[in-house]
């Protein structure tokens, strides 16, 4: 009875504006940049005083000394790594089947887990004129980590204690429904934030991979994607909307000039480079990995019957770039191992992707950023 009020609770709430919107014409202008922020205001002294305190700005950032003996000959995209979905999420109060999981803190599931993709829901809270990290107003909210910079210091201290690990992947996913010059105001809010906790020069960024080429596309399917060595130690944002959010996003679906993050795709897109597919089965997943586009993929969601074993080896064989799941490491479920990389230290040379002779110890078995 209770998961049928659920249902028709959320399928309200969804229609009262929380649900993600119909795509959209959208007059594309360039990035608002920081004067799109003096318009959203300041919250009163009350409100100021119940919101976490905004972080320090980041210090200047150096690349680790430690590197792989193949650094210069494998790119990001030879890597498969575990990912988690919601990595910030805890059981809520009243638990039904897909809400029943809860993620350790970021920093244990990149150092115990081996995780080197996260997942945060982003949801904008209007009294503090930030972003808050949770899943579900009211019924889903418990989070790991509340804030969105503070989920973000907890993966930038770690990084600058590991400084030798690969990149890291972190999907943000902006929920609820907003209007071009909402949305714009919005992104350029989000990057503010990203960047008031890593320096610049530690994220990879759209730019960077694009470099002279005609497009990012352009790019990445010819010159390919950076070197290990060139984002050691780094971190790479991506977002997930595939509706008007992502229009305003690309610049009416031009380009990611002067963003710092990148966005799910359609292949044909001139922006595309990351493609998020969640099917390990889809059926554009192989036309992905030969354009060198990074993929995600699912497995094992909460709710979800425990995997067999060819389930289990069906995402990774896929040559997905990031698997993320519900369930990771040696987390356990009905008796089950949790989702991990097979034979990873802590990720593996990708079986479909990476070329011959690459090496899985040569991806992060450095004595600085390990486990």
């Amino acid at each position: 009875m209770f998961h049928r009020r659920f249902i028709a609770f959320h399928l309200a709430l969804s229609l009262a504006g929380c649900a993600e919107p119909e795509p959209a014409a959208v007059d594309a202008a360039g990035a608002l940049g920081d004067a799109a922020l003096d318009d959203l205001g300041a919250p009163d002294d009350d409100a100021a005083s119940r919101c976490p305190a905004r972080p320090e700005a980041p210090a200047a950032w150096r690349p680790g000394p430690s590197r792989g003996p193949q650094d210069d000959s494998l790119r990001v995209n030879h890597l498969q790594v575990e990912g988690t979905h919601n990595s910030y999420h805890l059981r809520p109060p009243r638990v039904i089947a897909e809400w029943d999981y809860a993620m350790e803190p970021l920093d244990v599931q990149l150092g115990q887990q081996g995780v080197r993709a996260l997942e945060l829901d982003l949801r904008w809270d209007a009294t503090c004129e930030r972003f808050r990290v949770f899943h579900l107003p009211g019924l889903d909210a418990r989070s790991t980590c509340d804030a969105f910079v503070e989920c973000l210091a907890v993966v930038r201290d770690w990084s600058h204690a590991h400084p030798g690990h690969h990149v890291l992947f972190v999907q943000l996913e902006p929920k609820d429904s907003w209007d071009a010059e909402t949305a714009e105001r919005r992104l350029v809010a989000m990057e503010r934030e990203i960047v008031s906790v890593f320096h610049r020069d530690q994220i990879v960024t759209p730019g960077e991979v694009q470099g002279a080429a005609p497009s990012l596309r352009a790019a990445v399917t010819t010159r390919g994607w950076p070197t290990l060595g060139e984002t050691r130690g780094r971190v790479l944002f991506f977002i997930d909307r595939s509706d008007s959010l992502r229009e305003v996003y690309t610049h009416g679906g031009r380009d990611l000039a002067g963003r710092l993050a990148f966005i799910d795709a359609e292949h044909d897109a001139p922006y595309a480079a990351v493609r998020v597919l969640n099917n390990p089965a889809h059926a554009a997943l192989a036309a992905a990995l030969d354009a060198n586009f990074l993929v995600r993929v699912f497995s094992w969601t909460a709710g979800a019957a425990p995997l067999t074993d060819q389930e289990r080896d069906l995402a990774f064989a896929s040559g997905a770039h990031i698997v993320s799941t519900d369930y990771p490491g040696a987390m356990a479920r009905d008796g089950r191992p949790g989702i991990a990389v097979p034979d990873g230290a802590p990720s593996r040379c990708n079986p479909v992707t990476a070329p011959r002779g690459c090496a899985a110890a040569a991806l992060e078995a450095l004595g600085d950023a390990g486990r």
